[in-house]
C-alpha cells in the first residue's frame, strides 16, 4: 500500500470539515510521522436528503481500503449519521481487517476504544456553577436519548447535582440532538413552568451556541440571564460571543492514545479501552471572564478569516461548475481543476483516480475497479499536465507521486448517486487551518463525469440513428441516400483535386426467379452474399451500397484501369467462392459495368452513374446469352 514500504493506519469517518474530524485527523497525521507510519483518511460526507442512492454511492469509499494490509485502524463511529453506514464498515472491518482496531468515542466490544469519561463528563462544570457562581437551578440538554454517551452524560449532571445536596426537577433534563435542531424545543421545555433556570448545561458546544442563540432571539442575556455551558472544547465555541465556558477534550491526547494502542497491540491482538484526557475551560458564557480576552479575540479574528475564506471558496466552486458545464469532452476534467483547485490554500497534492471504465458504457458502476486512472496531478501544488496512468486500486495512488517520507492522505469518493466514478485523494498543509474536502467540490466534478457519459451515449444513438437513415440493414452497405451523400462528397474532391475515380454499377443476375421458386428469404440471402463480395474486394477510399432491390453502386479512388479490373476480379471470385460452398439449389451472379477518369467541371456523379449503369446493361445481356450457351 502507498509504494512507500511504509506501515500504514487507516481512518474512517464521515464529514471531514467537522470540527471533531479536523482536530482529530490534524493530531493523528502528526502522531503517525512522528512513528514513521504512513496515514489514509478514508472520508464520506453521509446522507443526503431521502436518497438511498446517494449514501450507497457515498458509502462506496470504505470498499477502497485493502483492509488485510492496513497495519491499524482507527473507526469514529461517532461522526456516522447513517446507521446503514455504520454497520457496513464494522462488517467491512470484521470481515476483512487482520490488524489492531481503534474505536473513538464510542464503545465498541471486541476493539480497542479510546473514550470520553462521560460518566463524570459533567463533573467539573456543574461543580463550577454550583459552588463559584451559586447557581442551584441548573438544566441540563443532552443528546438523543437512544444514545450510550448522552444517557450517561446526564447521569454525570444528575450525580454531580445530587453530590452538592441539590435534586433534579422533572422538567430539568431535555434530551436533543447533539446538533442545532433542538434548542427551541429545549428553551420551551426548560421555561414551561415559568421559572427560568439560572443555568443550562449542555452536553457539547454545538447545541449550547444553538441555544445561546435561542435566548437572544427571546431576549435574554448570556450569561446576565442565563448561564450557558458547553462540553468538547471545539474551536467555534471559543470563538464564539460569549466564548463558551466548556470541559476541553484533548483530541490530540485522544489520537496519540489510539496510535499508542495499535503500536501496543499490534502483535498480541489485545483489546485495551483508554479516557482522553479532559479539563475544564472557563470563559464568558458563564461571567468569569467579563471582557473579551486576547485568547478569544485572537480566535475571533481567525474564525472571521475562516468564514470569508469559506465564503470565497464556495463562490468559486459555483464558477467551477459553471466552467465544466460549458466543458465539451471529459479531458476539459484536467484544464478546469487545475484553475479552481489554488482556492483550497491548504492543499499540498490533488488527484482524481477514476475507474478503469469510467469512460464507457457501463450501466452500473459500483465500488472500485482493480485497475484504477490517475486522471489529475497536481502534486506539491504543480499541475502535471493531462495524464492517464493505469495503476493498482490496492495501492491507493501511482507509485510515483508516493514519496519516500510518512505520507499522509484523504480520500473521499466521487460518484453520482449509486454511480461511483472513483475517488479524489487529497492532502494537506495544517499549519493552515482553513477547510479540505468539500461536499460541493466533489459533487462538481461527478456531475461532470455523468454529463459527460450522458453526452457520450446521446451522441452514440445519434450516429446509430445516422447509420439506419443511409445505411442497408440488409447488406450493410450504405442505402440510396448514404451512397448520394457520401458518394457525391468523394466525387468533388475527385473534380477539385483532379484526381482519378471509379465508378461502378453492379446489378444482381436473377434475382425474380429465386425469389419466386425458393422465397423471398433466399433472394435476401443471394442479395447479402452481392454486398459480401463488395466488401471483401474493398479498394481503399471505396464506398458501396444497395440502392435499390437488386442494383449496387460502388465508387473508389484509382490510379487507372488495372486497379479496377483487379476489383472486379476479386469480386467475382467471391461469388464463385459463394456457389461453390453454399450448397443451395441456385447460383448468384451479378453483372458488373464502370466508368473512370478524372473528372472535370462539365461531370457529375450522376453521369458517371449513367454511363457505368449503360455498360452494366450491356454487360448483364452478355452475361444472359453467355450463361445460356453454357447450359445447351
Amino acid at each position: 500500500m502507498y509504494s512507500n514500504g511504509r506501515k500504514t493506519i487507516g481512518v474512517l469517518l464521515y464529514n471531514l470539515n467537522g470540527e471533531f474530524q479536523v482536530q482529530i485527523c490534524k493530531a493523528l497525521e502528526k502522531r503517525t510521522k512522528q512513528m514513521g507510519y504512513n496515514l489514509a483518511v478514508f472520508n464520506t460526507f453521509g446522507e443526503y436528503g431521502k436518497s438511498s442512492n446517494h449514501l450507497t454511492g457515498e458509502l462506496s469509499i470504505f470498499d477502497l481500503p485493502p483492509y488485510d494490509e492496513l497495519d491499524g485502524i482507527i473507526v469514529a463511529l461517532e461522526t456516522f449519521t447513517s446507521e446503514a453506514g455504520k454497520s457496513y464498515v464494522l462488517r467491512k472491518i470484521r470481515e476483512e481487517a487482520k490488524c489492531p482496531v481503534v474505536s473513538l468515542r464510542e464503545y465498541v466490544p471486541d476493539f480497542s476504544n479510546v473514550l470520553v469519561d462521560d460518566l463524570h463528563a459533567m463533573d467539573g462544570i456543574i461543580d463550577h456553577l454550583i459552588n463559584h457562581h451559586h447557581v442551584d437551578d441548573i438544566a441540563f440538554m443532552t443528546g438523543p436519548e437512544q444514545r450510550k454517551d448522552a444517557q450517561l452524560r446526564a447521569q454525570s449532571y444528575k450525580n454531580s447535582m445530587e453530590a452538592n445536596g441539590l435534586t433534579v426537577g422533572e422538567d430539568r433534563i431535555f434530551y436533543g440532538d447533539f446538533w442545532r435542531g433542538k434548542a427551541q424545543e429545549a428553551c420551551d421545555y426548560f421555561f414551561a413552568n415559568g421559572k427560568i433556570p439560572g443555568a443550562i448545561a449542555c452536553a457539547n458546544d454545538v447545541m449550547a451556541i444553538a441555544v445561546i442563540e435561542e435566548l437572544y432571539r427571546r431576549g435574554y442575556e448570556v450569561p446576565g440571564d442565563v448561564i450557558v455551558t458547553g462540553y468538547d472544547g471545539d474551536p467555534s465555541g471559543q470563538s464564539f460571543l460569549p466564548a463558551l465556558s466548556t470541559v476541553y477534550v484533548d483530541f490530540e491526547d485522544m489520537a496519540y492514545k489510539a496510535v499508542n494502542l495499535i503500536l501496543e497491540h499490534e502483535k498480541d491482538g489485545e483489546v485495551e479501552t483508554l479516557y482522553a484526557d479532559t479539563k475544564l475551560l472557563i470563559n464568558e458564557s458563564c461571567g468569569c471572564n467579563d471582557c473579551v480576552n486576547r485568547e478569544s479575540m485572537r480566535r475571533r479574528i481567525l474564525e472571521h478569516k475562516t468564514e470569508l475564506y469559506k465564503e470565497n471558496l464556495e463562490m468559486q466552486i459555483s464558477f467551477l461548475t459553471i466552467e465544466l458545464n460549458q466543458a465539451k469532452d471529459i479531458r476539459d476534467l484536467h484544464n478546469v481543476v487545475k484553475i479552481y483547485i489554488y482556492n483550497f490554500d491548504n492543499f499540498t497534492n490533488y488527484y482524481i483516480c477514476l475507474r478503469e471504465d469510467f469512460d464507457q458504457d457501463v450501466k452500473t458502476m459500483h465500488g472500485f475497479t482493480d485497475k484504477m486512472r490517475l486522471w489529475v496531478d497536481m502534486t506539491d501544488r504543480k499541475d502535471r499536465g493531462r495524464v492517464d496512468v493505469k495503476f493498482d486500486k490496492r495501492s491507493l495512488l501511482p507509485p510515483d507521486v508516493v514519496k519516500e517520507e510518512p505520507v499522509c492522505f484523504y480520500f473521499s469518493p466521487i460518484h453520482h448517486e449509486d454511480m461511483c466514478f472513483g475517488y479524489a485523494a487529497m492532502s494537506f498543509d495544517h499549519s493552515k487551518d482553513n477547510p479540505g474536502a468539500n461536499i460541493r467540490w466533489n459533487i462538481a466534478i461527478a456531475n461532470f463525469i455523468q454529463s459527460q457519459r450522458i453526452q457520450k451515449k446521446m451522441n452514440n444513438l445519434i450516429d446509430e440513428l445516422e447509420n439506419m437513415y443511409v445505411q442497408d440493414v440488409l447488406t450493410g452497405l450504405y442505402n440510396r441516400r448514404g451512397f448520394e451523400k457520401y458518394a457525391r462528397m468523394q466525387f468533388s474532391q475527385a473534380r477539385a483535386a483532379e484526381t482519378m475515380i471509379c465508378v461502378m454499377a453492379i446489378d444482381m443476375d436473377g434475382l425474380k426467379p429465386i425469389n419466386d421458386i425458393y422465397g423471398h428469404h433466399e433472394g435476401d440471402s443471394a442479395l447479402k452474399s452481392v454486398g459480401y463480395a463488395i466488401r471483401e474486394a474493398a479498394h481503399h477510399g471505396q464506398i458501396g451500397a444497395r440502392i435499390g432491390g437488386d442494383e449496387f453502386e460502388v465508387i473508389f479512388p484509382c490510379q487507372g484501369e488495372e486497379e479496377v479490373i483487379e476489383w472486379i476480379n476479386n469480386f467475382n471470385a467471391s461469388i464463385e467462392n459463394y456457389n461453390k460452398k453454399s450448397n443451395k439449389p441456385y447460383f448468384v451472379y451479378a453483372s458488373c459495368g464502370y466508368k473512370i477518369g478524372i473528372p472535370t467541371s462539365n461531370d457529375t456523379i450522376e453521369s458517371y452513374m449513367n454511363e457505368s449503369d449503360d455498360i452494366m446493361y450491356k454487360n448483364k445481356i452478355a452475361n444472359k446469352i453467355r450463361r445460356s450457351q453454357e447450359l445447351r
